[in-house]
């Protein structure tokens, strides 16, 4: 089953990460413009690939409703301690979508994912019309050298060239509440399955796939695969709980060379539909590839229902099947089947029928989960798929995701209601009972985002015009404790910077003597009696410490007998009094992340460079 994957990094051209000491929440739209500050609904939204490339650990991305033609290529990472998390909004459902290119195309993108980071989690996403959907770094070894501990929470695999959810050489795999379904059209590029590990090595519990639904994928390069879920070479201890597999080209579950697997409470049907099926001939609902004890030690099948087709490459629920490990499951060879309320319906139903065979049937043990799938049958309808671009079908497809529906319900997390299990388990992804559903329209969506730029980016910083008036530039703080400005005279005003632009107070002479002594992060104003000088400042950038403001000008008194000092703690004696310190939009200090923060410029100016550099391709399975 050889595998390649080409992460085309089109994001990451000589960008680098910011940092700040605590985690930021950026927000992000399809038409986001902004490069910084959007750490607020109250301002405006930053663009996809900015946050992507600045986040960093512990960060969160929150992504908003709507269509994002691009990848999303994580170039920050998380660590074991603070992971970094790309998530939908509230009721949204965000989906990256790519070109859709037809199945002879070389193309190799991968929609979500990264080739580099490490601890990342994706919650709620959509990915269609790539080469794979989600997915690591491609490397040909046995060993855990790829970048691992990826996440996968209510996300949707649809309608990708290749595969759904991959995952190669590395530990740290988990996989739940997600669908996959019509991937691998591509006669290119293939190998592929909805959900596949390969050399996913760990220990138990490092590979989790669990609550997920895979349907109609296919292989249609090699006939080999297009499974709903494959454990392949070396992917020990990998686990599958209350999982759905329906109509693929091949398997629900193909197995090969991986030890001390578990696959418990699983709903297996009619799968091995591709009549070209050639490596296997009969792919069957569960097939254990080279029957050896590198395939079937340690395994643990309990509570799983397999429904063949009863033809065809689907003639058999079970080919090779282990001598241990093998308990409580329930299998069908003859192609009907009266397990379930509705399965072949409008809205594929396997909830268990009235007086199922199944109920209560299942066995005890501490692998057995303590919930079910608690699939919305209304989020998958019988209609032909509409796929990206120029993204092939399978012959045999008939449903579809309702992605409306889906939609409706406020993302595809609201597909998934699960329930507890109560009594002695019953065989099977779902309990014994109705499925919770969510109202369409039910969910409240957050307010809209702001209009407004965020705090700390003006064009320059300049402060009010009066004596003593001061302010930083973008993101710096006029300091207070040095002393207030004289008071205004008569009929002046005070200025307020907005944006960074500078204001001049209208009227006002400055009056007094013995002005107060100044400090500031960002300089002080020179002279007596002159008014605040403007900061400095490139775009609106802090300066930092020991910034040098230009001579005040609208003074009444000499310039004499002032003194001016830099650096962080730089102060001035000022002899008169005049208009207030104008206040800019970066008087609040924010503590923004500034590009250039961080050691990793260069970095990624070599990924960039690298640009459309490929992966090495080779692949090993016997069979």
């Amino acid at each position: 089953m050889r595998k390649s994957l080409v992460f085309v990094p089109a994001l990451v051209s000589g960008l680098v990460f910011a940092s700040v000491a605590s985690a930021t929440t950026w927000y992000v739209t399809p038409d986001g413009t902004a490069t910084d500050g959007c750490f607020s609904r109250d301002y405006l939204p930053c663009d996809l690939g900015t946050a992507a490339n600045k986040a960093t650990a512990g960060d969160t991305v929150v992504l908003a409703d709507g269509v994002y033609p691009k990848q999303l290529y994580v170039s920050g990472t998380g660590t074991s301690a603070a992971w970094l998390t790309f998530k939908a909004d509230d009721c949204a459902t965000p989906i990256i979508q790519g070109p859709g290119v037809g199945p002879t195309a070389d193309n190799q993108d991968t929609g979500v994912g990264s080739t580099t980071a490490t601890y990342v989690k994706f919650v709620g996403i959509v990915s269609m019309g790539w080469s794979t959907g989600f997915g690591n770094g491609w490397v040909d070894t046995d060993a855990t050298t790829s970048n691992g501990h990826f996440e996968y929470d209510d996300c949707l695999a649809d309608g990708n060239g290749r595969t759904g959810f991959t995952f190669f050489s590395a530990q740290g795999i988990k996989i739940k509440n997600s669908i996959s379904a019509h991937n691998g059209s591509s006669t290119a590029h293939s190998w592929s399955s909805g959900i596949t590990l390969y050399e996913a090595q760990g220990s138990a519990g490092d590979s989790w796939i669990e609550g997920n639904i895979s349907f109609e994928n296919m292989d249609a390069e090699k006939h080999t695969d297009g499974s709903g879920f494959i454990i392949d070479e070396y992917s020990n201890g990998a686990t599958f709980i209350n999982n759905i597999a329906f109509r693929n080209g091949g398997s629900c579950l193909r197995l090969t060379k991986s030890s001390n697997c578990k696959f418990i409470n699983n709903t297996c049907y009619h799968d091995a539909l591709d009549m070209q099926d050639t490596g296997p001939t009969n792919p069957s609902e569960v097939y254990f590839t080279n029957n050896d004890s590198s395939t079937t030690t340690g395994t643990s099948f309990m509570n799983n229902v397999f429904v063949a087709t009863g033809q065809g490459p689907g003639m058999m629920a079970v080919y090779n099947q282990p001598t241990t490990g093998w308990a409580n499951n329930s299998v069908t060879n003859s192609g009907s089947v009266a397990f379930f309320t509705d399965a072949e319906g409008t809205n594929p139903n396997f909830t268990l029928a009235s007086g199922s065979m199944l109920a209560g049937k299942g066995g005890t043990s501490a692998d057995v989960p303590m919930t079910d799938v608690g699939f919305d049958p209304k989020c998958i309808v019988k209609k032909t798929p509409t796929l990206v671009g120029m993204i092939a079908s399978g012959s045999w497809w008939q449903y579809s995701i309702d992605l409306d529906y889906i939609k409706s319900i406020g993302g595809v997390a609201k597909c998934f209601n699960p329930k507890t299990r109560s009594g002695t388990p019953d065989i099977g992804a779902y309990a014994n009972g109705a499925v919770t559903t969510v109202t369409a329209g039910a969910c409240t969506k957050p307010p809209p985002f702001g209009t407004t730029q965020g705090p700390g980016l003006g064009a320059g910083g300049a402060g009010g015009m009066g004596a003593g008036g001061m302010s930083t530039g973008a993101g710096g703080m006029p300091s207070s404790a040095g002393g207030s400005a004289g008071a205004v005279s008569s009929g002046g005003t005070q200025a307020t910077g907005t944006g960074g632009t500078m204001n001049t107070g209208t009227g006002g002479t400055a009056t007094g003597t013995g002005g107060t002594t100044m400090t500031g992060a960002g300089g002080m104003p020179t002279g007596t009696g002159g008014t605040g000088g403007t900061a400095t400042g490139t775009g609106g950038t802090n300066t930092g410490s020991g910034g040098m403001p230009a001579t005040g000008t609208g003074g009444t008194s000499p310039v004499t007998g002032g003194t001016t000092s830099t650096g962080a703690s730089g102060s001035g004696t000022m002899n008169g009094s005049g208009g207030s310190a104008g206040d800019d939009s970066g008087s609040k200090g924010c503590g923004c992340r500034v590009a250039g923060d961080e050691p990793h410029g260069a970095l990624f100016a070599a990924i960039g460079a690298l640009g459309l550099a490929g992966f090495g391709v080779r692949r090993r399975r016997s069979r």
